[in-house]
């Protein structure tokens, strides 16, 4: 029995021996094989690391996308709103606006409308165009082709340009310009409007026609008649005046005109370095808005030289008084001189000319410097 068992033993490691080499020679090689793929595993990373570190070294540096120069924005309709800087509120509304997107802060308009909203019972002032630029960052409204300007007074002025500085109520403009309303006409190479829209200046050489408001219907093709006869020196206030001048400053109540002042009635001609024309006040509305009428004073002054068909005055100074139907010349040292048509000439310090009285009153006392007495002229005698 031992003998058996023993040799079922032996038969029984022999069989289980080989079965237990194989398989560590398996795990050896699978071992072996595990080994390699980390390795080659490991190389692969490496490789693609290097890779990449390579692709972003030499890979060319990337810059943010800037909009193009021709990608807009367009709006239809578009309202804009602010306030001055003296809190008036304005409203610009246009047909169509165009945003470049490299200017932010530019529209282009097409038929913009600037509207100054007021209050209650005073009417808007109105400026608009064919075209133009806004700038809401600088509040800037630059005008362009068929201009209009209407004022608070009733006055329409039309140009070619107009830029419009909103916060500061201010407008340039470097093409001519010419306006209409109850005073006449004006024109101008180029203009501003300062002073919160109350000053209005006509610059580079200007020239105007005054028409006085009784004769507006006629000069506008209405018949009229008077029977008024003109006065022989002055100006006759039923008659149209024409004006040139350098510069001009209008104000409402005044209108200053500067160099080489030019002004004409008919056969009336005035000429000086500077005239002052003061309209008078025609009324006041519950509001306290005013509006003026007719020129009721005029002061020439530099160079002051008179001239009609029938006579001749020069001076350093003129002063026309129309409610006073009196023009008062002034010179220092005798340099008033008055030259009828016959040739008779009279010099002194003043000259006082009553237009109703046709009668020049001539003052030769200077002083202390000259002597003389008065002398009285009949005119148009």
């Amino acid at each position: 029995m031992s003998i058996a068992t023993d040799e079922k033993g032996v038969k029984s490691a022999e069989f289980w021996e080989p079965r237990r080499a194989l398989t560590l020679d398996a795990a050896r090689r699978h071992s072996s094989f595990i080994r390699i793929a980390r390795q080659v595993l490991l190389a692969c990373a490496a490789l693609l690391a290097g890779l990449l570190v390579w692709y972003f070294v030499s890979a060319p540096k990337t810059t943010p996308m800037q909009p193009s120069a021709d990608e807009t924005v367009k709006m239809v309709n578009p309202i804009y709103k602010g306030r001055t800087s003296d809190g008036l509120a304005y409203r610009i509304i246009a047909d169509v606006a165009v945003r470049f997107l490299q200017k932010p802060d530019e529209v282009t308009l097409s038929k913009p409308v600037l509207n100054f909203l007021r209050t209650a019972g005073v009417d808007e002032s109105k400026v608009f165009a064919q075209s133009g630029v806004y700038n809401s960052k600088d509040h800037i409204l630059d005008l362009r082709k068929n201009v209009n300007l209407k004022t608070d007074e009733g006055h329409e002025c039309q140009t070619e340009h107009s830029l419009v500085f909103i916060k500061d109520k201010r407008i340039i403009g470097d093409a001519s310009i010419t306006c209409m309303g109850s005073f006449g006409t004006a024109s101008g190479h180029a203009y501003e409007v300062n002073n919160n829209y109350t000053e209005f200046v006509y610059k580079d050489g200007m020239t105007a026609r005054l028409i006085p408001k009784d004769v507006g219907a006629s000069l506008r093709g209405a018949s009229s008649v008077s029977n008024t006869k003109s006065p022989q020196m002055g100006f006759d206030t039923n008659k149209a005046v024409d004006v040139a001048a350098q510069k001009a400053v209008y104000t409402g109540p005044k209108i200053v005109l500067t160099e080489k002042v030019d002004i004409r009635q008919e056969d009336t001609h005035i000429r000086a370095k500077r005239i002052d024309l003061y309209r008078e006040i025609e009324s006041t509305s519950d509001e306290g808005k005013v509006k003026y009428g007719n020129i009721n004073r005029m002061v020439a002054t530099g160079a002051f030289r008179y001239e009609d068909k029938e006579s001749m005055v020069s001076g350093h100074k003129g002063v026309y008084e129309r409610d006073k139907n009196i023009i008062t010349v002034t010179g220092e040292n005798g340099t008033v001189r008055y030259t009828q048509e016959n040739g008779n000439t009279v010099s002194g310090c003043k000259l006082v000319y009553d237009l109703t009285k046709s009668r020049a009153t001539f003052d030769g006392r200077c002083g202390a410097k000259t002597s003389g007495g008065r002398v009285i002229i009949r005119t148009g005698q």
